[in-house]
């Protein structure tokens, strides 16, 4: 096949694919008022975009990159709604969940605030967003299915954004519990409980987690579990 005929090849899937994205960003459009939850919930998950097939992949990539122009802009109602209808089209890849969720915990907020507002306004703000990016996230865990990247978001979210380490601890350990969570949640667990004065479970923990740490893997870190659980033992023996 000649490499023209490929260049054509691809410009018409592009250009059938923009109708249907088109529609959908205009129905964005005229529905700005409608929760986000909604308009995703009626684009996809079995909705008129189940019959795109293999096509659903490729309209996400499309609406993933209107997403980041709309992010360009700072235009926050728009790259909100671009993000739930992307993962509306595609559910699958990890990437929309996570990058979506920090555009929302991070960014959004940031163009919202005002230096000479009330501190309070100010974390009002913040707390709503990181609300908006959690609710994106347990909805990947619904649609896409448990997994420790999206558990260790949530974390972040709760330890970063809204200052709340018992929500981060749970979510910690909701990571370290799916398959071929990194070695570091367990740890961060530990260090939670820790921090939040419990350092009996912390303790019982980090003997749970060090039997499955390989010592000759070096991101286990399993000299430092070993350190910590003989800080915790001495800690809990002198109480």
């Amino acid at each position: 096949m000649s490499s023209r005929l490929i260049l054509l090849l691809t410009a018409a899937t592009l250009f059938a694919a923009g109708f249907p994205l088109r529609s959908l960003e205009h129905g964005l459009t005229i529905s700005r008022l409608r929760p986000a939850e909604q308009m995703a919930e009626a684009a996809g998950r079995g909705g008129p975009l189940a019959v795109l097939g293999g096509m659903r992949s490729l309209l996400a990539s499309l609406c993933w990159l209107r997403t980041n122009l709309a992010w360009e802009r700072r235009d926050a109602a728009t790259t909100a709604g671009l993000i739930e209808l992307t993962v509306a089209l595609d559910e699958r890849p990890l990437t929309f969940w996570l990058n979506g969720a920090r555009m929302l915990a991070y960014d959004l907020p940031e163009w919202r605030q005002d230096p000479l507002a009330p501190v309070a306004w100010r974390m009002s703000v913040n707390e709503a967003y990181a609300q908006q990016a959690l609710r994106l996230l347990e909805k990947g865990v619904r649609w896409h299915g448990p997994d420790a990247a999206l558990y260790i978001e949530m974390a972040n979210i709760h330890l970063r954004r809204r200052n709340d380490p018992a929500a981060a601890a749970r979510c910690y350990r909701l990571a370290a519990g799916q398959p071929g969570a990194p070695p570091y949640a367990a740890r961060i667990h530990g260090e939670l409980l820790r921090a939040l004065g419990r350092p009996e479970a912390a303790l019982a923990w980090l003997r749970q987690v060090l039997p499955g740490l390989r010592a000759d893997d070096p991101l286990a870190r399993r000299e430092v579990v070993l350190a910590r659980i003989q800080a915790l033992e001495q800690e809990v023996a002198a109480r």
